[in-house]
């Protein structure tokens, strides 16, 4: 197998020079909003969700002014927005990963954070939305957890729950969506490093994985197992929390949890934030390691292809030129074999993808991969196709 063509999308593009010396470590919201540059085109594809009713892909965005929702046409190969601005305020900063397609065709999504803790006053919370393709209606279901914002949601068809894990306060929330009732499960963090699943998965029964963080207690730093897994069972309403977490990959690897996939053979198989890949066990919580694709960081991106296979997105790095070192790996689930396809890496604009924050896979065995976090450029829209 092969990557055989890579297309980069664009949305926006902005070349950025000033970074390392003007933004880094010197930034504040309201410093970015007053440049226009910043405000108006430096944007991340944190989320992408693929409807196959009308064969579009809705997208999450980062965007400094707000207008964080759009949606993608393969047939035309343009984006139009769908201006959440209408219904958000200039706190609702982006959709990180928080949009879910619903069998009936309704899309929920919610809001993350740019501001910091000054602000919070101010900023009300994180909002639960829900919108109707179909009359282009949003629809507010609620705050859960204010002031917190959402760094992701996750749909439980069956039951009728969307899940949401919030930041900076790392809290994991429920929404039942029949009786719209809303409510806090539990604290996840531990007020040291982001303890929280990048992506969350519900197993074939029904329940939620996800990743929480020790509290030690009289230490100053963080133990051997600093992240580890639990499961939430909706229906007894009890957790387990494992004392264990997923397989690291070298010295300093907290193996934070970048995406959780449920496969269809019942496995969740999860990247690291180190690159790691490793595939959990859902009947027993055992979790088994599977390597690390590529050499440097970053498995944000994980979809499982109509052949079955599960495709993978890792690898970042700018290279010496900013060109872009994220690249394509597959999965063979029954063999456990994985092989490197390539660089995604569009020849045409010679530009590639620096950093893929999610990854999703069409019907017709297209990949979209969501670049996000682009310090030298407007970030992009990139689509893969693999040939055997």
């Amino acid at each position: 197998m092969i990557l055989a063509d890579v297309r980069a999308h664009i949305l926006k593009n902005r070349r950025f020079t000033n970074w390392a010396s003007e933004v880094e470590g010197r930034w504040t919201i309201e410093d970015l909003r007053a440049d226009a540059g910043y405000r108006e085109d430096w944007i991340s594809f944190d989320c992408l969700a693929w409807d196959s009713r009308s064969g579009r892909l809705y997208v999450g965005l980062t965007a400094i002014n707000n207008d964080v929702f759009y949606v993608y046409d393969p047939a035309s190969g343009g984006f139009s927005s769908l201006n959440f601005r209408r219904v958000g305020d200039k706190f609702d900063a982006k959709f990180h990963r928080s949009l879910e397609i619903d069998d009936d065709g309704m899309i929920y999504a919610a809001t993350a954070l740019l501001h910091d803790a000054d602000q919070q006053r101010q900023a009300k919370g994180g909002k639960l939305l829900r919108y109707d393709p179909t009359r282009d209606a949003f629809e507010l279901l609620a705050v859960p957890v204010p002031p917190h914002y959402i760094q992701s949601i996750c749909l439980d068809r069956k039951r009728r729950i969307i899940y949401g894990f919030t930041y900076p306060g790392e809290y994991l929330f429920r929404y039942d969506l029949a009786d719209r009732r809303c409510r806090t499960l539990g604290f996840v963090g531990n007020g040291v490093l982001m303890c929280q699943p990048h992506g969350a998965a519900v197993d074939q029964q029904g329940r939620l994985w996800g990743t929480w963080g020790e509290c030690r207690a009289f230490e100053d730093k963080v133990g051997r197992v600093p992240v580890r897994i639990f499961c939430y069972d909706p229906d007894a309403d009890e957790f387990i929390w494992f004392q264990h977490g997923f397989p690291t990959v070298g010295d300093g690897d907290l193996a934070r949890a970048d995406h959780m996939l449920l496969a269809d053979d019942g496995f969740i198989y999860t990247g690291t934030a180190a690159g790691g890949l490793s595939r959990l066990d859902t009947r027993t919580g055992a979790v088994e390691a599977l390597g690390k694709p590529f050499p440097r960081s970053r498995l944000a991106g994980l979809a499982q292809g109509a052949d079955g296979l599960i495709y993978g997105a890792g690898n970042e790095g700018y290279g010496k030129h900013g060109e872009g070192e994220a690249r394509l790996f597959v999965l063979d689930p029954q063999t456990q074999a994985t092989a490197d396809l390539g660089p995604i890496y569009d020849r045409r604009i010679g530009a590639g993808a620096v950093k893929v924050h999610m990854l999703v896979a069409a019907p017709d065995g297209t990949l979209y991969a969501g670049e996000n976090d682009n310090v030298l450029r407007s970030s992009f829209l990139w689509e893969c196709r693999v040939t055997r």
